[in-house]
């Protein structure tokens, strides 16, 4: 089902965020702070361009399709997907083997671009946090890690690569990820670096946080599986483009999207994972 067939779509209803709020801050190159300032609910959506050099975009996208392990997931959509599936997995122990057996060679396809790879930002972001009596480490299960990072390659398709949906409550209603503890943060956040991108693919937003109440009357559970798009034309929406290099952090509880990658054949490919605060100082890392 695309976001616009069907009937007539149930209003789909929750918080709207005030524009102080609901807003992109753009920045050329990193800026840490405003970074933090999303992971804090002080800023929806930061968008940094070319946070990421060119080299490196092209050394990773290039060892991604290069490796055996890229997968191309079940559905309708195309696509293609290097890492676990957290919600897909059938349970906590699922996922954590599935960690374990893809965590070499998510590690290997970034490790293409050397030190100017997405786990030297991170890296500098964990000093960044240290300096500032804040830890960042990777989310934890029985003792297991989480994993750091995913891949995924969003392809050409009608309307949307990736329809209008939520993660938040998502992750922390999903009854098999009970015990999780990213489950208890109060406010979780996506980040996604592009290394591949020609036009379209834009990050698409919406100025609301479904509640309950509307996801049972579209029939959803803990999932939401594409909100019509029909539903949500009485919200603000924010469109942010995405070229390679770019890297853009925002509020996982927002309606959001990825608009279609323009043309036949052409790809959008990011490195995915998410952030959230635990306490007041200590910041969980997983995908």
């Amino acid at each position: 089902m695309t976001a616009t067939d069907g009937p007539a779509p149930v209003t789909v209803t929750g918080t709207v965020h005030p524009p102080d709020y609901f807003r992109v801050v753009e920045r050329d190159g990193i800026d840490w702070d405003v970074w933090t300032d999303v992971l804090r609910g002080r800023i929806a959506v930061a968008h940094f361009r070319g946070a990421l050099a060119a080299e490196a975009c092209e050394r990773i996208a290039r060892a991604l399709w290069d490796s055996p392990a890229l997968q191309a997931p079940a559905g309708t959509r195309k696509g293609y997907r290097l890492g676990p599936d957290l919600v897909g997995s059938a349970d906590m122990d699922a996922y954590l083997d599935a960690v374990e057996r893809t965590r070499p060679e998510v590690d290997a396809v970034l490790a293409a671009a050397g030190d100017r790879s997405v786990p030297a930002l991170l890296a500098a972001y964990r000093a960044y946090a240290a300096d500032r009596g804040l830890e960042v480490r990777l989310a934890e299960h029985g003792g297991r890690r989480a994993a750091a990072y995913k891949l995924r390659v969003r392809t050409s398709a009608a309307g949307f690569a990736l329809l209008p949906h939520d993660d938040a409550e998502t992750l922390r209603r999903a009854p098999h990820l009970k015990g999780f503890e990213v489950q208890d943060a109060a406010h979780i956040c996506a980040a996604v670096a592009c290394v591949e991108n020609d036009r379209g693919g834009e990050l698409v937003c919406w100025n609301l946080s479904p509640d309950q109440e509307s996801r049972a009357a579209l029939g959803y559970g803990y999932d939401t599986r594409g909100y019509p798009e029909r539903s949500l034309a009485g919200y603000q929406r924010l469109t942010v483009p995405v070229r390679p290099g770019d890297l853009h952090v925002f509020d996982a509880g927002l309606v959001h999207a990825v608009g279609r990658p323009a043309g036949t054949g052409t790809h959008r490919t990011g490195v995915q994972w998410n952030m959230a605060f635990h306490d007041a100082t200590t910041i969980l890392q997983w995908s």
